[in-house]
């Protein structure tokens, strides 16, 4: 029923709006507003779109030549840096301590508390001051640690080769 009231409502509309247009004619309104509509869709037709404005070209790229000097250069920084990343193989405990002195100077005190907060929890037995040190002067003779003497107490900090290898 309600389907029924509202188609009968559109054909109401159309009816209205075909009275209107015939009123219109009647007056002479109409074909002006005909020849407006038809004015301003040529106005239309006449701004130019942004598509229209903008013409494209083709751009061809060409590939950058490599000369021979920077290849040779290439290839000494290269051979280089295989020389440098040539490490030794680290026990489990090496690279603990390496990895609990990061990038700051530490104490002994500190590294061990660092190194041992990761073994504890697993059962592990913690790193004793004499065994610490002993992995410690390993790691200075690699080449991975620093130690330097402040006032009374040693200060362990890592070198460029030990910050490459912690990365």
């Amino acid at each position: 029923m309600l389907l029924k009231g509202l188609k009968n409502l559109h054909y109401f509309e159309k009816d209205e709006k075909e009275n209107d247009k015939e009123k219109l004619k009647k007056h002479g309104f109409m074909d002006s507003t005909i020849r407006k509509e038809k004015e301003n869709e040529e106005i239309k037709k006449k701004i130019p779109v942004a598509k229209d404005l903008v013409k494209l070209s083709h751009v061809e790229t060409k590939k950058q030549e490599v000369g021979e000097h920077v290849q040779d250069l290439s290839k000494v920084l290269k051979d280089r840096l295989l020389e440098h990343d040539k490490f030794e193989k680290l026990s489990n405990e090496e690279l603990t301590i390496l990895e609990s002195i990061m990038d700051k100077r530490m104490f002994l005190r500190r590294i061990a508390i660092i190194a041992n907060q990761s073994r504890i929890p697993l059962g592990i037995e913690p790193f004793r001051k004499d065994d610490l040190l002993k992995i410690l002067n390993g790691l200075i003779k690699k080449g991975y640690v620093i130690k330097e003497r402040i006032a009374e107490n040693d200060v362990y900090y890592l070198t460029e080769r030990g910050k490459y290898r912690v990365q």
